[in-house]
């Protein structure tokens, strides 16, 4: 008889029994039936996907869920702004038709307070953010205007000059509500005063700002931006260290008159492998380029305090236009809103599949675990106890005893 046989399937009985029981127990332990890759190699390589699956939409879902109440609150505030609007033009078509001069005055104090709520709801923020500022979303996108606006930094003793160093990658904004454009001015390595001079004069020259806007030295050394309008404005804002901010000048302020500073960036989100939203409207294209909104109700409450009849018919018709061209603007925002709610339902039972997936692949019938694990025992037990009996015996306990 062979008995190193005998001792090695024994022994191997023995680590067959321990690893079973070893398993038996994981699984009770974790819930799962896969707790390494060598457990089940396919099933662990389809986990792998799965789960990258399931943190992408776990991404997703965050994106809407952040977005979703962002957005219904930048609506919220369009939609104010369309009230607002259907009130001026509501006034403006009593103060042309049968309204005597003194009542004009006390309308024209009321579309005021209209022009104020819309530029009040034109920077509505959400979570600190300005929702329509574009990408500068910091600041808020729209300011009253001034004609001169007067940088911190120069003065007499140590003035700026063109050949001052403007700082590489710093913006300078000027609002212009006369052509309710924006200028943007990103100064390169190498740029100088001089520099953005040249390009605010261009700006001029293209029209997006207002003829007789300048940009010089003033007396204390100063860059001095300033316009020649007197009834609309300028609203200037820059981060160059060489300029320091750039604040009205006192007594320039014009009534009424509001400029844009924010950018016409278009935010994006991803909510979908492949799928990527708008998720705001800049506002610039809203509020002030094309139908001019906050520009169309600055020219009623002129016309209003003037008491041209004509004048008052013709800025009514403006706000009317404009009032129709923010109701078309916000089409494409209210539709991403309804589809990231449907995205975010799809989501949701994206997410389930998923785990489900995921039970499916890994996961244990924890009833089946804890039977597996009482047979394990038991056979571990009974292993044990063979092993007991047998490796204790050597090889004289089997040679035959000596005959008397």
């Amino acid at each position: 008889m062979r008995i190193t046989n005998m001792l090695g399937d024994m022994q191997y009985a023995m680590q067959q029994s321990q690893q079973a029981l070893a398993t038996a127990e994981m699984q009770v332990a974790t819930g799962r039936k896969v707790n390494q890759l060598s457990d089940d190699p396919t099933a662990s390589a389809t986990m792998v996907i799965s789960l990258t699956d399931a943190a992408n939409v776990d991404q997703y879902t965050s994106n809407v869920g952040t977005l979703v109440p962002k957005m219904q609150t930048a609506d919220s505030a369009i939609s104010q702004i369309v009230t607002e609007l259907n009130t001026a033009i509501t006034l403006g078509t009593q103060g042309a038709n049968g309204t005597s001069s003194a009542q004009r005055p006390a309308i024209a104090s009321e579309v005021a307070g209209v022009l104020a709520t819309v530029v009040s709801q034109a920077n509505a923020s959400y979570s600190g953010e300005y929702l329509f500022a574009g990408s500068a979303t910091d600041t808020p996108p729209f300011v009253a205007a001034s004609t001169t606006y007067t940088s911190a930094n120069g003065s007499a003793s140590s003035s700026l000059s063109a050949s001052t160093a403007l700082t590489a990658g710093s913006i300078t904004t000027i609002g212009d509500a006369s052509t309710g454009e924006t200028f943007h001015f990103q100064a390169a390595a190498g740029d100088t005063v001089g520099t953005l001079q040249t390009a605010i004069a261009n700006a001029v020259s293209a029209g997006t700002l207002s003829a007789g806007t300048t940009a010089t030295i003033n007396a204390s050394g100063q860059l001095s931006i300033s316009t020649n309008s007197s009834t609309e404005g300028i609203a200037v804002s820059t981060n160059d260290a060489a300029l320091g901010s750039m604040s009205a000048t006192p007594d320039t302020e014009v009534a009424n008159a509001y400029a844009y500073v924010g950018n016409s960036t278009v935010n994006t989100a991803q909510i979908a492998n492949q799928l990527s939203v708008a998720t705001n409207v800049p506002g610039d294209s809203l509020f002030t380029t094309g139908s001019n909104v906050i520009g169309s109700l600055s020219s009623l409450v002129s016309a209003l305090q003037s008491g041209n009849i004509t004048q008052i018919g013709d800025a009514t018709s403006a706000v009317s236009t404009a009032l129709n061209s923010v109701n078309e603007k916000r089409v494409p925002l209210d539709n991403t809103i309804s589809e990231m709610n449907s995205e975010q339902s799809f989501l949701g039972q994206e997410t389930v599949t998923l785990s489900t997936q995921q039970t499916g692949l890994v996961g244990v019938d924890m009833a089946t675990a804890a039977t597996n694990l009482a047979q394990a025992q038991t056979q571990n037990q009974a292993v044990l106890a063979v092993a007991a009996k047998v490796l204790p015996q050597s090889l004289l306990n089997y040679l035959s005893q000596p005959s008397a």
